[in-house]
């Protein structure tokens, strides 16, 4: 369910970066009134949809979450582009996160009103969000004081990579586990594995009951376990040492900072792509660059489809490539989970207990497989060392995939440097204000 809500964050991100400024003029007045109208409506909609549904249904289709998602992105640009919201916004300093925002509070009706999910959750997600929140204020702050040196944006992300994890701590709702048994049997584990830890924390209560767990953080005095309160429920100490062998595997094998470099280089591959599109018309159409050294702005229908293509190929970053690589490292984690603890019954037994409990038994994952899929897997590679080692292989080809993926979205932007008079143009009439 975060990984889901997280994408929607980054693309209503990329929406508002993108997205033109329209030139319709609304009074202040008149513009706060159609707000406050747009935002009755939207909440009655929801509602009298939620009514509607639950006399007939008593969950959610997926196919109606999609729906109340797309109804989201339709308010949220009509926000931006033809209630002028953006042209607010840009006078406001750290416009894009106040976007973010204001976006967030779309998703928060939803999930208050069909996924019973309490203030808690939103708590996660500001939580989640607010470290690059505070990368923005660093480097304006020194900005602002004519601090700047070359290379600060590198160390202020640098520093806020070590410690946002305390400050997500500080504003997700949560407590430190109490149950002295568990946490004693939990911190020997860790120990045995020789993965130091600040504090073992439970997740409070989200509303819908989530059953997730994870290891955030990357030196020791700013590292934390956490689990929701739900999964400790309906999981044995055993069954809760096999999950926690599944974060070890991600810990042991820096998941968390070959996925920080796929999310930094999405914007490699939309200027990647950005540039090979320019080069195919140029290859056709030689004139194209006088037509653009010619024009002092775009026409609003080229900037919107510029816009809305950059806003489809982002998703199309997240929902596959990012997505796959985000599948086979959830996968070696829980082959891991067999390394570690030489069986694979604790991690088969926890999964299979979530995905009955959840209703997701067989219901496919695009970032995380499904649940029977991930124990078939398992299942199968226990008795199969040839197949075992062949796997292991696989995880090492992946990341020279990644590494090779990133270097030839550097050598296409080096390589376009020929047209960089060009590209600088395009760029500015597509993101300048003129």
């Amino acid at each position: 369910m975060l990984y889901e809500d997280l994408i929607y964050l980054w693309l209503g991100f990329i929406i508002y970066e993108f997205i033109p400024i329209t030139t319709f003029k609304i009074s202040l007045s008149l513009l706060f009134f159609i707000f406050i109208i747009k935002e009755i409506f939207f909440v009655s909609f929801v509602i009298g949809i939620r009514k509607k549904i639950l006399q007939v249904y008593f969950n959610i289709a997926p196919i109606l979450e999609k729906f109340l998602i797309g109804l989201i992105f339709i308010f949220y640009i009509i926000d931006l582009s033809f209630l002028n919201l953006k042209l607010y916004l840009e006078k406001v300093y750290f416009s894009s996160f106040i976007a973010i925002l204001w976006f967030l509070h779309y998703i928060f009706i939803i999930k208050f009103f069909f996924f019973k999910f309490t203030f808690n959750y939103l708590k996660i997600l500001l939580g989640i969000i607010f470290p690059v929140l505070m990368l923005v204020i660093i480097q304006d702050i020194f900005n602002i004081l004519d601090l700047s040196f070359q290379g600060d944006i590198f160390l202020f992300l640098f520093l806020i990579i070590l410690f946002s994890p305390f400050l997500m701590i500080k504003i997700w709702p949560v407590k430190p586990l109490d149950d002295i048994e568990l946490k004693y049997t939990i911190s020997e584990f860790l120990e045995k594995n020789k993965v130091k830890i600040n504090q073992i924390y439970v997740l409070g209560n989200l509303g819908k009951k989530l059953y997730t767990a994870g290891i955030i953080g990357f030196l020791p005095p700013f590292k934390y376990l956490f689990f929701s309160k739900p999964l400790l429920d309906i999981l044995s100490p055993e069954e809760i040492l096999g999950v926690v062998a599944h974060e070890i595997g991600h810990l042991k094998k820096r998941h968390n900072l070959w996925l920080l470099l796929l999310l930094f280089n999405l914007p490699l591959f939309l200027l990647t792509t950005f540039i090979l599109i320019f080069l195919i018309i140029y290859s056709f159409y030689p004139d194209f660059i006088q037509i653009i050294k010619n024009k002092e702005t775009l026409p609003f229908e080229a900037e919107l489809v510029l816009g809305i293509m950059l806003i489809f190929l982002s998703f199309i970053y997240i929902r596959y490539i990012f997505a796959f690589f985000l599948r086979q490292f959830e996968r070696e984690a829980d082959l891991y989970s067999v390394f570690i603890l030489k069986s694979s019954q604790p991690i088969i037994s926890a999964l299979f207990k979530i995905g009955e409990i959840t209703g997701q038994l067989y219901k496919k994952s695009w970032h995380h497989y499904g649940i029977f899929e991930r124990i078939e897997f398992l299942n199968k590679v226990l008795f199969d060392i040839e197949n075992f080692n062949k796997i292991k292989r696989r995880f090492t080809k992946i990341r020279l995939i990644l590494i090779f993926w990133i270097i030839l979205n550097l050598m296409i932007i080096l390589g376009s440097l020929y047209f960089q008079e060009i590209l600088e143009k395009l760029i500015c009439l597509f993101s300048c204000d003129i």
